[in-house]
């Protein structure tokens, strides 16, 4: 707590307490949180961003580039006059020279900005850091939702239609499971005040992906606002005022898988072979002058890919010489994304869609870069000549280099220049004429 001024304490010992003395002591308190969230030494900054009589709906968002310090930058999207624009702000603005307006967007009626980034530990506690340009999100006069990477174009895309409200935030991210992101979550309210979001999430490939809308099921009434926030437990929630004033919350399971505690590491120095005698007290032994011997040598290590995702990537059939012919009824070949040290002909599985009977493989050839060669059996001499339409492909019980099971992955492909063969007529069930 801080002291108080020596002018203000001479005031409240006064006698006299009456403003003609110039003894009425007044004294403003302020409440705010711990240094560790708000960093300015005053523990906060008021600042103007625009004046105005025709201002709507603002947002503003950091870029931040390390999990330390102040944010190098600030974002804004505001309405003006019915307009959606934006602006920069330096951050320490060094040169003072304020906001500075960037480009307009269109007619709107609300607007949202957040960054997009992956969250990095910095003395214990998780920051985001995030990528070059925020996100931005905007309703226009016909109640269509429409998001755009700040000033790149070509990535503007419808997000959802019948729209009112809208608000943005980038949830919490596993740093050890790609596939557990909460994503980047825009949600909003619809016109019949139902709320809905969407998610721009990591995939298992790595890929980002803008997932389906999604209605929050569990909100029943009628939303008037809405906000979104994270909470220190790997939670991201909803806050939804609805028709009749009341204050609904909503919030996630935990995403918490290799973030709630630090990471262990191993720490190994290679180099020039080294014995060491160890002592040891035997309690049942009979010579007393047993001794362990453990030799620290020079050490090796892998780091085996243990993911147990796959997919096959390519697949065609290919042609091979027969009677000085090109025949593409006897060879497939496909490559895996990811290796498989032993692939056994017992765990490939393919399929004539169309009939939904098996095609027997005879052979399996290992080639290089996780590419393989399957012979098709030729008991039936016809090869795959006879395919009606697509080949599925079915990999089952593969195992990746660190000995865990892939799990099961297939697709489909449409062979090319084949040429059926003894392939019979129909019969005629019935002739007539008209």
């Amino acid at each position: 707590m801080r002291k108080i001024a020596p002018y203000l304490n001479e005031k409240l010992n006064s006698s006299m307490q009456t403003p003609a003395n110039n003894s009425d002591p007044k004294m403003n308190v302020r409440i705010s949180r711990a240094r560790t969230t708000v960093m300015d030494s005053d523990y906060w900054t008021v600042e103007t961003i625009r004046n105005g009589t025709l201002l709507g709906d603002i947002s503003v968002s950091p870029r931040r580039f390390k999990p330390y310090g102040n944010p190098n930058r600030i974002y804004e999207i505001h309405v003006e006059n019915g307009l959606v624009k934006t602006a920069i702000r330096e951050y320490p603005d060094r040169l003072k020279d304020g906001w500075q307006d960037q480009f307009s967007l269109g007619p709107g009626s609300a607007v949202s900005i957040t960054f997009n980034g992956n969250w990095e530990r910095h003395r214990e506690l998780w920051r985001l850091v995030t990528e070059e340009k925020p996100w931005l999100f905007w309703i226009d006069n016909n109640n269509v939702l429409w998001r755009q990477l700040w000033d790149e174009k070509e990535t503007k895309e419808q997000l959802a239609t019948n729209v009112a409200y809208v608000k943005s935030i980038r949830a919490w991210k596993s740093v050890a499971k790609i596939d557990q992101d909460q994503g980047l979550v825009v949600g909003y309210i619809k016109g019949d005040g139902s709320v809905w979001y969407r998610n721009y999430c990591q995939q298992e490939d790595n890929s980002y992906v803008w997932e389906n809308e999604r209605k929050l099921l569990l909100f029943t009434g009628v939303a008037q606002s809405l906000n979104l926030f994270i909470s220190n437990d790997y939670r991201m929630g909803f806050i939804i005022e609805d028709s009749v004033g009341k204050i609904h919350w909503m919030v996630t399971a935990r995403s918490w898988s290799g973030m709630g505690i630090a990471p262990d590491y191993i720490s190994a120095r290679t180099g020039s072979n080294e014995i060491k005698f160890i002592p040891v007290t035997d309690w049942k032994a009979y010579d007393d002058k047993d001794k362990i011997v453990s030799k620290i040598g020079n050490s090796s290590f892998e780091l085996l890919f243990g993911s147990t995702y796959n997919e096959i990537t390519e697949i065609m059939n290919v042609s091979i010489l027969i009677e000085g012919e090109k025949d593409w009824g006897w060879v497939i070949e496909f490559t895996v994304k990811n290796p498989i040290p032993n692939l056994h002909l017992s765990q490939l599985s393919f399929i004539d869609i169309e009939l939904g009977l098996p095609i027997q493989i005879s052979s399996l050839e290992s080639l290089e870069d996780n590419k393989y060669r399957v012979n098709v059996d030729n008991v039936v001499d016809t090869g795959i000549h006879n395919v009606l339409a697509d080949i599925q492909v079915t990999i089952t019980g593969a195992v990746n280099p660190a000995s865990y099971t892939y799990e099961t992955f297939s697709t489909e492909f449409t062979p090319i220049n084949l040429v059926p063969k003894d392939i019979p007529l129909p019969n005629v069930l019935e002739v007539w004429n008209e």
